[in-house]
């Protein structure tokens, strides 16, 4: 079994073989504290530039209480039978407020997902690239830890 621990800088230091199985996985395991108790739910996910984002509606409990304490942690793990790998990652998340990297998110959500941000289906679930409604958060680690066995 290999396991490393990353600290500062944490997903500067994945192998590539983490890298390219994380961006392959379709869920995260999002960790946050709602009114003081802690809640994992499974998001979908996309890496921009080397870095997490996740998204939500704007009135959805989840934004509410990371907006409130943005403290999170969250995996991505998976394999069969004696072939595991993950990610474990804690630190904070920022609401993406650039246009433009709002706007590349935006698209890298609609390509994973749904094959093209020109879906309908993704509009009916982002809205547009600016919707008001939407936001999208960047997962900022301070720490963390990977496996591979």
């Amino acid at each position: 079994m290999n396991q490393t621990y990353l600290g500062f800088n944490a997903l500067k230091k994945l192998t590539k073989s983490i890298k390219d199985f994380c961006k392959k996985q379709e869920v995260l395991r999002l960790s946050y504290i709602e009114r003081d108790n802690p809640r994992v739910v499974p998001v979908w996910f996309v890496v921009v530039g080397g870095d997490y984002y996740v998204g939500t509606s704007t009135e959805s409990p989840k934004w509410k209480a990371i907006k409130h304490k943005p403290r999170i942690g969250w995996v991505i793990d998976g394999g069969q039978q004696n072939k595991y790998k993950g990610l474990s990652m804690f630190g904070s998340a920022e609401e993406v407020t650039d246009r433009k990297l709002r706007g590349r998110v935006y698209r890298e959500f609609g390509k994973k997902y749904y094959g093209s941000a020109d879906d309908p289906k993704h509009k009916e679930l982002w809205g547009e690239v600016d919707d008001p409604a939407s936001v999208f958060m960047q997962l900022k680690p301070k720490d963390g830890f990977w496996w591979e066995y």
